[in-house]
């Protein structure tokens, strides 16, 4: 057997045998057998020698039956040059040594020594890195193409590239640049707005960065709330490495520079710098004056605070000041200090009204009732003690007998009153009450509910009965969910459109509870957090007024205000868990003859048939291609919440009349399921979903919608189905009959108010007891079980009678605007309101 056959390629022979680092034949066939080995100069000593350290670092990895080892005249080549020598003139061959942990012919120590010296860096930035950087990456044409030193973001991306990769790829150095990253975080850099110190890195990046540059500054305060706002949502991503605690800004920024003499607000260290900043508000926004400060205050509750979410400013004791009464007290009217200041940027309230006049007071009074209250929210014009001033006996030189203050200012202010009525005798006196009593009471609805008694015989004032509800001002607080996307919230937010429509004040006030979500916002304007008003009306079922009384409402329920429950309610009796809860209120308005038989058989609280507004938003784009319903075919539609119980709402029996009524897929019929808030896991909604999986005809819908998309959906069907056990009213129904669709629905419960065979399709039931776990306290209780049979033959009678469908339509459309429309109960509400005011607003719910 022959010996060493391979030994040739161990012989040093390129160039020549003599040559310092003279290749093995192995090395040489290498770099001509692979193309990724020739740029690898070998003519030079130079070129041998970067082969060599490859060779150690990377090579032989590959190779592992061959090593390259040195010779004396090799090692006696190298051992002339000292480290910066090498460095120097070598440094492709250092480079790749770094790469290789194992002992080579350089001696380390000094080399290392030598490598992590700092060396000034030409350009911005980062002044020194250690010598071996800039060494590694000029030394590799992959990192010298996209790292360059001389900028900062080249210097930031090389650090990072070392902690990521650089080192581990090169093992015999033992650095970190965490100091580097540290000192960079520090905050001593170029100062910012108010002498803030910036992150030293910040100008170094803004100077480099003209995506950024144009727009974020350090020398001005919305620059630096810019820069701020950029780090924390983006810059602290774009740099994980760089650190900027932010906290330590606000902390400064929201620090108070003085106080306000005059009102005792603090004034934060950033407001000043703001305002000279803010080139859109206003000249005469300033805190050098009661108005100025109030501007700014006003500015900052309704827009700043929200645009400044990380700065913090107490403007309350500015409210509490404005609030206080006002020095004059010669005025009739206690007016609040805030008053004179809205008044001096307000034109239009300056040309309407005139503050120096008892009429001019009331006027304001009125304004500040029915608007004023929502433009400024966060101030109050208190009533305490101001009813009973105005009633005080007022003995004036030109009448016979005091009479009370509020009616003399009237009459010495009205020059028809003047005329009309002598207060020196007994008869003027007389024909002044009278025409309080007759008209003066209806022309300043400020003071509605003020009763002048008189004296029979001598005509004097003996007194005036007050009906002003706890001395709240005359308007009404709808208590509820008004920006929940249910039912209820619907309620609420249309009564509070009814009252809006008869000028009669009224805020919205949520249900301080746990409800649903609040994701409509159609009548936020309109949201107060306390009760405002004398009258209060609760959009809320009885089992939510005891939750009400258990969770935090108890004040609400509580308050000295004339209480109405709007209860919803959807069965025949009262249940008895709900105990003495219609004490809660003084009376009950039933949204239905059914609901109104189930509350007077309480015996205890005043109930009052008080129909419910339907009001319907006109359809902007019932596209049907939009919802993914069939374009060519005649729609059914059942619609309904999860939140209610499912077994109430029956949508199971739709389905079946449905199917019942079409049993052949030839016909161009379908029906659409749009559902809500429903529970994956109620046996209901899996009978539905299994229905409908086994039936192409039926589409399932069951994403939330805004109210504008739920009408265009409503309105892209053609008729609704109802089967439902009960309703206490059926606002759906109502709501697809007010669109001018044909309705099929149960004939039991309060939907029969509105529906009749001349305006719906009627189907009739057994009425059965409910069963344990059907509904929400079920002992007792019955409601009706529609004939599905029945429904079919509805369903089939609609389908096919066109004529008959669009005159039922017609017909179910007129009776929602005539009962129903917001005019119609915005009748009833007005003659119920009159007629409260009229009984003296008695309170405690005894009549």
């Amino acid at each position: 057997m022959k010996s060493n056959i391979t030994g040739w390629l161990a012989e040093y022979r390129h160039p020549l045998e003599s040559a310092p680092f003279a290749l093995p034949s192995a090395i040489y066939f290498l770099i001509k057998f692979r193309a990724d080995l020739a740029h690898f100069e070998s003519r030079t000593v130079r070129g041998r020698m970067v082969l060599y350290f490859w060779w150690k670092a990377l090579g032989r990895k590959d190779y592992p039956d061959f090593d390259w080892e040195l010779r004396e005249q090799d090692v006696a080549f190298i051992d002339q040059f000292d480290s910066n020598t090498l460095i120097d003139e070598f440094p492709e061959c250092v480079a790749l040594w770094l790469r290789s942990s194992t002992p080579d012919v350089l001696e380390p120590e000094p080399l290392i020594r030598a490598l992590s010296e700092r060396r000034p860096i030409a350009g911005s930035g980062i002044e020194e890195f250690p010598r071996f950087l800039d060494l590694i990456i000029n030394s590799r044409p992959d990192l010298h193409r996209t790292l360059d030193l001389s900028t900062f973001a080249g210097q930031l991306a090389a650090m990072n590239w070392w902690e990521s990769h650089g080192r581990e790829e090169y093992p015999r150095l033992n650095w970190s640049s965490t100091a580097i990253w540290l000192h960079l975080s520090e905050p001593a850099g170029v100062p910012m707005a108010l002498g803030i110190p910036a992150p030293r890195f910040l100008p170094m990046l803004l100077a480099e960065r003209p995506d950024l540059k144009p727009v974020l500054t350090t020398n001005t305060l919305l620059g630096m709330f810019a820069c701020v706002n950029w780090w924390e949502r983006h810059g602290k991503q774009e740099y994980p490495r760089l650190s900027w605690s932010t906290a330590g800004i606000w902390t400064g920024m929201n620090e108070i520079e003085r106080v306000d003499a005059q009102t005792g607000v603090r004034l934060p260290r950033f407001l000043e710098t703001l305002l000279a900043e803010r080139t859109d508000f206003s000249l005469s926004m300033t805190t050098d004056s009661l108005k100025g400060l109030f501007e700014c205050a006003n500015w900052w509750e309704r827009f700043g605070r929200h645009e400044y979410s990380k700065l913090a400013w107490s403007t309350t004791p500015l409210w509490n000041y404005l609030n206080g009464v006002a020095d004059d007290s010669q005025a009739v009217l206690r007016l609040p200090r805030f008053l004179a200041v809205i008044f001096s940027m307000r034109p239009d309230l300056q040309k309407a009204m005139q503050v120096d006049t008892f009429t001019g007071q009331l006027a304001c009074y009125e304004w500040w009732n029915q608007y004023g209250r929502n433009e400024y929210p966060m101030l109050e014009w208190s009533a305490d003690g101001q009813w009973e001033r105005l009633l005080e006996p007022y003995q004036a030189r030109d009448s016979l007998h005091p009479l009370p203050k509020f009616l003399y200012a009237l009459w010495l202010e009205r020059p028809d009153l003047r005329a009309s009525f002598d207060l020196s005798n007994v008869e003027g006196i007389r024909g002044l009450v009278q025409w309080w009593q007759i008209s003066g009471s209806k022309e300043y609805k400020a003071l509605i509910g003020l009763d002048v008694q008189l004296d029979d015989e001598r005509g004097q004032y003996v007194g005036a009965a007050t009906q002003r509800f706890g001395m709240l001002p005359f308007g009404v607080n709808i208590v509820g969910f008004p920006q929940g996307s249910l039912g209820l919230g619907e309620d609420a937010r249309t009564a509070a459109r009814v009252f809006e429509r008869l000028s009669v004040p009224v805020v919205l006030v949520n249900a301080p509870m746990v409800g649903p979500a609040k994701r409509d916002h159609s009548a936020d304007h309109l949201l107060s957090a306390d009760l405002r008003y004398g009258v209060s009306l609760f959009c809320l079922p009885p089992p939510e007024m005891v939750r009400l009384a258990l969770e935090g409402g108890r004040r609400i329920i509580d308050s000295n205000t004339y209480r109405i429950g709007a209860w919803p309610w959807e069965l025949p009796h009262w249940p008895q868990a709900f105990g003495e809860v219609h004490g809660f209120v003084d009376e009950i308005w039933a949204q239905s003859r059914f609901v109104e038989a189930v509350y007077k058989r309480l015996g205890h609280s005043r109930v009052v048939h008080m129909p419910m507004a339907v009001e319907i938003p006109k359809p902007v784009n019932p596209d049907r291609q939009r919802f993914g319903m069939a374009e060519d075919r005649f729609l059914f539609y059942l619609m309904f919440d999860g939140n209610s119980w499912l077994s109430r709402k029956n949508p199971i029996a739709g389905v079946q009349a449905f199917q019942k009524a079409f049993g052949s897929d030839n016909e161009p019929v379908g029906l659409v399921i749009k559902a809500m808030n429903v529970r994956d896991s109620d046996p209901t909604w899996q009978g539905v979903l299994r229905m409908a999986e086994m039936d192409p005809r039926i589409q399932i819908v069951s994403e939330h919608m805004s109210r504008q998309d739920s009408v265009d959906f409503m309105a892209a069907c053609d008729a609704y189905i109802s089967l439902h056990r009960s309703e206490g009213f059926g606002r759906v129904i109502a709501e697809a009959m007010g669109l001018g669709q044909p309705v099929v629905a149960t004939n039991f419960s309060g939907n029969v108010d509105f529906c009749d065979p001349q305006t719906s399709y009627l189907v009739d039931g057994e009425l059965v007891p409910l069963r344990a776990g059907e509904y929400l306290f079920s002992e007792g209780q019955y409601w009706c079980d529609p004939d599905v049979s029945i429904a079919a033959q509805q369903l089939r009678r609609l389908y096919e009678t066109p004529e008959e469908r669009a005159r039922i339509a017609a017909a179910g459309q007129e009776r929602i605007k005539d009962s129903y429309s917001l005019a119609a109960v915005a009748r009833a509400y007005e003659a119920r309101l009159k007629a409260i005011v009229a009984e003296g607003g008695v309170q405690g719910g005894q009549q």
